[in-house]
């Protein structure tokens, strides 16, 4: 094997890599992304849910 087939083999593991890596960011990027913005809608609900049950009694 000369130099350049070491380059070409090590630059094709990178881009395999690479190409492995950016499904799963995007995967987790948008489940961490839909748990941020649930827990935010949850949190600012809870005053006010609570508020309207102490009104009601």
């Amino acid at each position: 094997m000369t130099v350049s087939d070491v380059t070409i083999l090590g630059k094709k593991i990178l881009v395999g890599i690479i190409v492995t890596l950016v499904p799963f960011i995007i995967i987790f990027g948008g489940l961490w992304l839909t748990r941020k913005l649930l827990s935010y809608n949850e949190t600012t609900k809870q005053p006010i849910e609570k508020q309207i049950k102490t009104n009601k009694l």
